[in-house]
Parts: structure tokens; C-alpha cells; sequence
């Protein structure tokens, strides 16, 4: 869940990250501004995604998608930002299909970047992820990007909970219980994982509900961080779960 922390002399707001773009009038604008970059950098590679289902080739998917983050942070994208966009996902996905549209043509006959600062991508190996992804040629960009999306936000959750599991001296457990959490696809039963590390059935199944049950709980935080109000919380978590379970039916 989302921090109850509140600003001094503005009243009360939950402090994610989206909350701070949405407040970027009540708050110091260099904490929206940084807010913002954090959110873009969580979301470069599901833009990245669509813009390669939209049929262009990568070197030209990865500038659009710079292209479009940079004019984002360095104008007034933070101040475009309404509450009653609800979520960053689509916030994100308006405004880039807006800049396809207007602005990417435009920019192309223009020095590249405009003399914007590039935004900090990790986007070295897009095109070698997007070769791996399962094939899916009836999924429409915006369906590659909501799964994208997704199944970034799950990685992420679950690096995390591995390096927990790690630092604490539970490695092999966690390489064990990761692949169950959502449901059993080997041909082993859970006695026999449970063998394998030296515990009862009894125990593993206890280490298991307790994996899922921090999965969920980091990933509901996760959302909360990209939703304007909390009762939106639901309604994204359950689209994240339905983007998922198309990639796992195609794959």
C-alpha cells in the first residue's frame, strides 16, 4: 500500500511516485520531475514495444521511444498530467500515440534529440529481449505493450524478493519456490521439491503461501505507484493479471 505520508502546507496525498507527477502545483517541482523520470525508466521498454508493433525497425523504435520520453521530461509533460487519467500506463501510451502521430516525423527533420537531454535508457538489449518474446502476431501494439508492462512489473517484483532471499542465506530456496508461485507445471510433486531441500511437505508449503503472499503484496505496492487514487488498485492489478495469463496461453 501506498505511504500516508502528507506535505506540509498542502493537505493530504498518498506520496507514489504518480501521485507526485499528479500534485506537481502542490509539491517541489524537482520532486515531480524526478518522480516522473523514475516512472519513464519503469516504462521505456513496453513503449519500446509498441512502437516496434506499429512495424518499424528497432534503431528507429529505440530514438521514437528516446525521443518521446526527453520531450516528455524536459517540457511540460509533468503539468499535462490530470488525476482523471488515473493511471500512468495510459497517461504513457496516449502521449505517445499522440507523438507518432504529430511530432515523430517532424523531429526527424530536425537535428536528433532537438538538443534535449537524453533520458538514462538501459535500452542496449531491447531489440535481442524483443526477439525472445513469444511469438504473438495477433496481439495489437496495445496488447504488446499492456503485457509488456506486465510481465516487467512481475521481473521486477521478483528480483527483488530474490535478492531478499538471496542476502539472507535462502538462495536455493527461493530458485525452488519461484517457478511454483504460480502454480505447479513441473513433473515434480511438492513432496518431492520439498525432499530435494531436506524439508517436510508440510514446511515447503508453509515457505511457498508465504512467496506468493509477498509477490502479491509487492506487486500491489508496485501498482500503487502508478495509479492516481488507491481504488484504482484492483482494477489494475487485475488487468496486469489478464495480460499475463494471454502471454502464458500463447507461450
Amino acid at each position: 500500500m501506498p505511504s500516508t505520508e502528507s506535505t506540509a502546507n498542502h493537505g493530504s496525498f498518498p506520496t507514489t511516485q504518480w501521485s507526485l507527477v499528479l500534485h506537481a502545483g502542490e509539491v517541489a517541482a524537482t520532486q515531480a520531475h524526478t518522480a516522473m523520470e523514475k516512472l519513464c525508466r519503469q516504462y521505456w521498454y513496453p513503449l519500446y514495444v509498441f512502437v516496434r508493433r506499429q512495424g518499424r525497425p528497432h534503431h528507429e523504435a529505440e530514438d521514437c521511444t528516446q525521443e518521446f520520453l526527453a520531450r516528455l521530461l524536459a517540457t511540460d509533460g509533468v503539468a499535462r498530467a490530470r488525476r482523471e487519467q488515473g493511471r500512468f500506463r495510459t497517461f504513457l501510451l496516449t502521449g505517445l500515440r499522440n507523438f507518432l502521430i504529430n511530432e515523430w516525423q517532424r523531429t526527424q527533420a530536425e537535428k536528433r534529440g532537438g538538443g534535449l537531454a537524453p533520458v538514462p535508457l538501459e535500452a542496449q538489449d531491447a531489440d535481442r529481449r524483443f526477439a525472445l518474446d513469444p511469438a504473438d502476431p495477433a496481439l495489437s501494439p496495445d496488447q504488446a505493450f499492456d503485457r509488456s508492462w506486465a510481465l516487467g512489473m512481475i521481473a521486477a517484483t521478483v528480483g527483488l524478493l530474490r535478492t531478499e532471499y538471496e542476502n539472507s542465506g535462502r538462495g536455493v530456496l527461493f530458485a525452488t519456490l519461484a517457478p511454483l508461485v504460480w502454480g505447479n507445471s513441473s513433473p515434480e510433486s511438492l513432496a518431492q521439491h520439498a525432499a530435494r531441500l531436506g524439508q517436510t511437505e508440510q514446511a515447503f508449503n508453509v515457505a511457498l503461501h508465504r512467496l506468493r503472499r509477498r509477490v502479491g503484496d509487492r506487486l500491489r505496492a508496485a501498482v500503487a505507484e502508478t495509479v492516481a487514487d488507491d481504488s484504482d488498485i484492483d482494477a489494475e492489478l487485475r488487468h496486469l493479471i489478464t495480460a499475463v495469463g494471454e502471454a502464458a496461453a500463447e507461450s
